[in-house]
């Protein structure tokens, strides 16, 4: 009686499994499962009791008579012959007459009547008793459910359903992987990508070890796992198992056998999705074989093959004139709904579109995408990667005919596929499930970025701007309006704050442990933590009547007359291939330019990757490698600070050549909106966060930041709390590490960094601040955690490292660190507070909230690999998670002693009352000036860089 079949992927409204999950309770009571845990490993026939025969053979003709047409007399003798059932205590029996009959009634279409049943099967003495049959009912129950789009009634079903199966039969069972298998794709039915993808690799992995590679079970769910990723736009991964599945059904059932024709077919959209058209066809023309020889069973094989074959050869002519007859054909495919898969349909509807409108036929064209998108959210749902697809051709298409249409159809799709996208990353536990689903947001920017900067699309740069703003957060969901509301909360209502905080915090950091695809007990534990401050913060707001604001604070609103904000922005337009060595076909970088008194400019700044030139890049390198070499990286001494005291290089910078072209790249288009400011905070995004802003030379000569107050942000929502607590607080609690012992072996000592601490601890005494420093061996990662909480400044000296993820595969985050006490010889990364490294993966879980500054003089700490959509991943992205108002970092290595004089100075500055930033930006002039020993050379001022939020 077990559920093998196929399942019907009826798919409407998207939902979340970790959203779903939380709804109201479904038609039936709780399952006891407990009393499975005893029962025999296999299922028991029902026993031989007295009037089973007569009830067997009652059903039997009920079910024939439902399944022959005559529904209400069928369903008439259903009901009497489940009376007598229901009298019996043959519990395993009874389920087995409910499954029957819910079956008779989903043939015939009648699952109004079958629900009916389920409801009742669940309410009777049997289902009580916990027989297997439980299990299969429960499932059958819940696909009903769920092809009904009623997901978020199904998930509990389904996962009740597990539940019984795991109990009789085990996770691994044959039975638990094929229930686990429907839940995962009525999610992925349901528009749920990132939780179906889970699930689908998890049955798989889970299948090839405790079925094995060469069962048919592994394949079912390689197939299936493959559908997913290949729904999502992940083609190189989904190519990879329907390669394995054919190869194993193949020798199983042979060549000529539907199971084969059918993943042989996969494969061929695989090859078709990246481009490779010959392998395509290939494929297709061995679908075709097979077809010929089911023929007799299902003519229709053929004609699906020759249909693909055909859709192959139109799109393989790339922008050439489709003549008419094909463009018939091709329309024809749409228009074919019995015959044709709905993916095909939707394919040929978008390419054919394409091909009117390029014959200046645009309401034909238009009229294919609508098709398609009706096709699409029938079969799919209208919150699915296929139905973004269409909405983003349909808004690219309405550009040449009604641009204020378009304008409108981009931002409704934008807003529509951020809310799909903020659910589907937080919860995507696969990094390559996390790309291919933000790939679809590149597309969706890149396309609106070429609009909104093109000519007479005035009305489209306000909508860009926003959306440049909504997703340079997307890490928080909700972050910008928890961040207005602690603003307003801090210092008069401190309770709510500290929950508003924490919400924030646990919100960004389950964001990053989900889409990274570290899915341990340590990422579960931080998701119920962060659901636990989300309802402890709902609670306190209720109580105090307050909400959270609804209206986006846009930066203009929070700028002076004189300031102005420069948030750049990078598009993307991916290959399909997003794994080849150069999976971009095209990179765009934006700076939207916001003040006070006028609209968001746009302005299109041109490739990136021609930002920096050859000169640049030199002159960077130099001063990565002026003052120290990179050790070998499992030494963990990589972009250490040197012990060489020696005196710098003070070799003068060539600012007005090398950089000079960088900066009338980077800012001087923008200098027309730029007028009269003398504030800007800059919102960097990937290569421009490693760009040392501090070198640009400004128009008249000298250096930008001579004449402008130059503010790094790390997200463009610092702004709404950037002058809150900005000067020191002069008896705020100050934690100082430095002067710390390594193992042996292990890093090189850093006797400088005991010097520093020593001298900034006399300037907070002076002032009556208290001071905790921490030196020697006394410096672990529980020491620092507990003193790190009680301080408003912390500064810790000492080595830092980072590393690029791409040689290693290892994520960003357990790439980058600092060092502590007791570091020896390189291990590998795990959350362990007693190896004296401290990752950013780590440190992200900390809280950090508390404190005004903190200080890393070491080296790299600056640094980190560029994030999908926007950002960067490493140290700056773990302070900012973990609450830090402001980091001073590093980009590269910077030498013992000039470090130590330059922090000492910076601290000087700031006991005179300035603000941080203007701290920072006067002490980098002093050591120009020659007045900070051994920090002339740009290697040591221009290392250092204050992000800010």
């Amino acid at each position: 009686m077990t559920i093998t079949g196929g399942l019907a992927r009826a798919r409407r409204i998207a939902a979340s499994l970790s959203i779903i999950l939380v709804f109201g309770a479904v038609l039936i009571g709780p399952i006891e499962i407990a009393a499975a845990q005893n029962s025999p490993a296999k299922r028991m026939p029902a026993q031989g009791a007295g009037g089973t025969q007569a009830i067997g053979a009652q059903m039997k003709n009920a079910i024939a008579l439902t399944r022959g047409g005559k529904i209400d007399a069928g369903y008439a003798q259903l009901l009497a012959a489940l009376d007598a059932t229901d009298r019996l205590d043959d519990a395993q029996f009874v389920m087995e007459q409910y499954f029957d009959a819910t079956a008779a009634l989903r043939a015939v279409k009648r699952d109004d009547l079958a629900e009916k049943l389920f409801i009742r099967a669940f309410k009777g003495k049997a289902a009580a008793q916990s027989p297997p049959g439980n299990a299969d009912v429960l499932l059958m129950y819940a696909i009903l459910i769920s092809d009904h789009a009623r997901i978020a009634e199904a998930v509990p079903l389904y996962m009740k359903a597990i539940a019984a199966f795991n109990a009789y039969w085990g996770e691994g069972s044959e039975e638990s992987l094929i229930a686990n298998d429907k839940l995962a794709v009525a999610l992925s039915a349901n528009g749920s990508a990132a939780s179906a993808t889970n699930l689908g690799r998890h049955n798989f992995e889970l299948s090839e070890k405790a079925l094995g590679p060469d069962h048919r079970t592994t394949w079912k769910l390689a197939n299936n796992y493959a559908d997913m990723l290949r729904e999502i736009g992940a083609p190189a991964k989904t190519l990879e198992l329907d390669l394995f599945a054919i190869e194993k059904r193949a020798r199983h059932y042979g060549e000529n056998h539907l199971n084969t024709l059918v993943t042989v077919n996969n494969a061929g959209q695989d090859f078709l999705n990246l481009g490779r058209f010959d392998d395509a066809r290939r494929y297709f023309r061995r679908h075709r074989a097979i077809a010929t020889v089911l023929a007799p069973k299902d003519p229709s094989f053929a004609g699906q093959a020759d249909a693909w074959l055909f859709y192959t050869d139109m799109l393989a002519t790339g922008d050439a004139a489709m003549p008419q007859a094909d463009l018939e054909r091709l329309e024809a495919i749409v228009a074919n709904e019995a015959n044709f898969a709905d993916f095909l349909r939707i394919k040929a509807a978008g390419l054919a579109a394409g091909k009117r409108e390029q014959r200046g036929e645009r309401d034909a064209g238009m009229r294919l995408r609508e098709t398609a998108l009706a096709i699409s959210t029938r079969a799919f749902t209208a919150q699915h990667p296929l139905s973004f697809e269409i909405k983003l051709g349909i808004a690219t298409a309405l550009i040449a005919t009604d641009p204020n249409r378009a304008a409108r159809a981009f931002t409704a799709l934008d807003r529509e596929m951020f809310d799909w996208m903020k659910r589907e990353v937080g919860t995507s536990g696969d990094r390559a499930v996390a790309e291919a689903i933000r790939a679809h947001a590149d597309h969706l920017l890149f396309a609106f970025g070429r609009f909104a900067t093109s000519a007479g699309s005035s009305v489209a740069q306000p909508a860009f701007a926003a959306a440049v703003l909504r997703w340079k957060t997307l890490g928080g969901g909700d972050a910008t309006a928890l961040r207005q509301l602690e603003t307003q909360m801090a210092g008069k209502d401190e309770e709510t704050a500290a929950l508003l905080r924490a919400a924030l915090r646990l919100n960004g950091e389950k964001q990053e442990l989900f889409s990274s695809g570290n899915i341990d007990d340590w990422a579960r534990s931080v998701w119920q933590r962060q659901d636990a401050a989300e309802k402890a913060l709902n609670k306190r707001l209720d109580a105090i009547g307050a909400k959270l604001p609804q209206d986006p604070i846009r930066p203009s609103q929070l700028l002076a007359h004189d300031e102005a904000v420069i948030n750049y922005f990078i598009t993307r337009q991916w290959k399909a291939d997003r794994q080849s060595k150069e999976p971009l076909s095209a990179t765009v970088l934006y700076a939207i330019v916001e003040t006070a008194t006028s609209e968001p400019r746009v302005v299109d700044l041109g490739d990136p990757g021609r930002m920096v030139d050859t000169g640049v890049r030199t002159e960077i390198a130099r001063l990565r490698t002026t003052q120290a070499a990179a050790p070998d990286r499992d030494a963990k001494t990589a972009g250490n600070k040197t012990a060489d005291n020696k005196a710098p290089d003070d070799k003068a910078l060539d600012s007005k050549g090398r950089f000079q072209n960088l900066r009338a790249r980077l800012f001087a288009p923008l200098e027309p909106a730029l007028k009269d400011k003398t504030t800007l905070y800059v919102v960097p995004d990937g290569f421009l966060f490693a760009v040392p802003f501090s070198l640009l030379p400004g128009a008249d000569g000298g250096l930008l930041e001579d004449r402008t107050t130059v503010r790094m942000l790390t997200s463009p929502d610092a702004l709404i709390a950037i002058h809150v607590r900005e000067r020191l607080d002069r008896t705020g609690a100050m934690l100082l590490a430095g002067g710390i012992e390594y193992g042996q072996p292990g890093p090189m000592p850093l006797p400088g960094t005991k010097t520093e601490i020593e001298a900034i601890a006399k300037l907070a005494r002076a002032r009556s601040a208290p001071v905790e420093m921490l030196t020697g061996r006394g410096v672990s990662e529980t020491v620092l955690r507990e003193a790190i909480g009680k301080a408003r400044i912390a500064h810790l000296a000492t080595h830092g490292f980072y590393h690029d993820s791409t040689a290693s595969g290892l994520d960003t985050l357990w790439q980058s660190g600092i060092v502590l006490s007791g570091a020896g010889d390189s291990r590998w990364p795990l959350r362990d507070e007693k190896d004296g490294y401290l990752y950013a993966f780590e440190v992200m879980d900390w809280d950090l909230s508390g404190l005004d500054l903190l200080v890393l003089s070491a080296c790299e700490t600056g640094r980190g690999d560029e994030s999908f959509v926007s950002g960067l991943r490493g140290l700056p992205t773990a302070l900012g998670i973990a609450g830090a108002r402001r980091a001073l970092l590093t980009l590269w290595p910077v030498a013992d002693e000039g470090t130590a004089n330059f922090t000492v100075r910076f601290y000087e500055h700031l006991a005179e009352g300035l603000t941080y930033s203007d701290a920072l930006r006067q002490t980098r002039r002093d050591a120009r000036d020659g007045k900070v020993a051994g920090a002339r050379d740009a290697s040591v001022w221009a290392a250092f860089v204050l992000f800010e939020g």
